[in-house]
């Protein structure tokens, strides 16, 4: 390999790294589960939206559910870590970002913004269909950290989390749907959307219960920070338990759901009794978990009732 191809060589693949540095941590957060509500809201047929597809043309659209999620979170990243302020907390929760790791600086991340909002803007508008979402997605990546809506208040900064999952959700459902698709939000599926961004306002600062050192220094009020370490706790113990018998009698599981509520039950478990930033962690990895039992529920629903018409039939 010659020095004039291993300059742009060696260029992309740092390149590649910073981007993955800056998403990482989030990824397991907004990533999976999203493009995984969007993946089996569509293979439940017309239970969520309409018309329905076909399950391999949902599959094969996996790739653009997965581009959809992780360009959004990457703008929202650079937006986030890029701050003074940001750099300081995440120097004591994730020293190996890439601002306060040294990788890259706070106007370089602030640059590389100037190209990659159009560009998200732009691809996911004309490429893949979910432009409004996108831009929505966006706003509220400004309202939360160039104007402080994450920082000042824990329950406003709750609330933007869950609508902005409520936009993430919505835009992952229209693109495994079909590229431009033309289809429309069931009252169901309207339900649904908002119930999930109830199930996230409440239980969302599970993330926070690891960060609350790099967070006070920061300034933030989270709810571990407002609340204290204990009455937090206990209220994302009690809404993980509440939603999953919710969310199971709303979809009608019955058995079907008990793999959920047992894995609610561990989560606010393990909230509740084990701490220390490597417990608090893992709770946090398990609230995913459980949020995924959660997205898949539509699709266990529709299937329940394929099984029971194909039984009277």
């Amino acid at each position: 390999m010659t020095l004039q191809t291993y300059r742009p060589w060696r260029r992309f693949t740092f390149l590649i790294t910073v981007f993955w540095l800056l998403t990482k941590d989030d990824s397991a957060t907004f990533v999976v589960p999203n493009t995984i509500f969007g993946l089996f809201g569509a293979l439940a047929g017309p239970t969520l939206a309409n018309p329905s597809n076909d399950a391999p043309d949902v599959l094969l659209r996996l790739p653009l559910v997965v581009l959809f999620n992780w360009s959004n979170l990457l703008v929202f990243g650079l937006a986030n870590q890029r701050l003074p302020e940001s750099a300081l907390g995440d120097s004591l929760n994730k020293p190996w970002r890439p601002v306060p790791s040294g990788l890259i600086t706070g106007v370089q991340a602030r640059r590389t913004m100037l190209f990659s909002i159009p560009a998200v803007l732009v691809g996911n508008h004309f490429f893949l269909g979910a432009g409004a979402e996108t831009a929505l997605i966006q706003i509220l990546t400004w309202l939360y950290n160039d104007l402080k809506g994450g920082d000042e208040n824990w329950i406003l900064r709750n609330a933007t989390i869950a609508v902005a999952f409520g936009f993430f959700n919505l835009g992952s459902l229209r693109i495994a749907h079909g590229s431009f698709a033309h289809y429309t939000l069931t009252d169901t599926g309207t339900i649904w959307i908002a119930m999930v961004s109830g199930v996230i306002s409440s239980t969302i600062h599970v993330q926070d219960l690891k960060d609350r050192e790099g967070d006070e220094v920061k300034g933030r009020s989270t709810a571990p920070i407002v609340l204290g370490d204990r009455v937090s706790r206990c209220t994302i113990a009690i809404s993980v338990w509440t939603w999953s018998l919710i969310c199971t009698q709303f979809w009608a599981l019955g058995v079907r759901g008990l793999g959920s509520t047992i894995l609610g039950l561990i989560v606010a478990t393990h909230c509740l009794v084990s701490s220390g930033k490597a417990a608090d962690r893992l709770t946090g990895e398990l609230w995913a978990l459980w949020i995924v039992t959660l997205y898949i529920m539509p699709c266990l629903h529709y299937a329940a009732n394929i099984v029971t018409s194909q039984e009277h039939s």
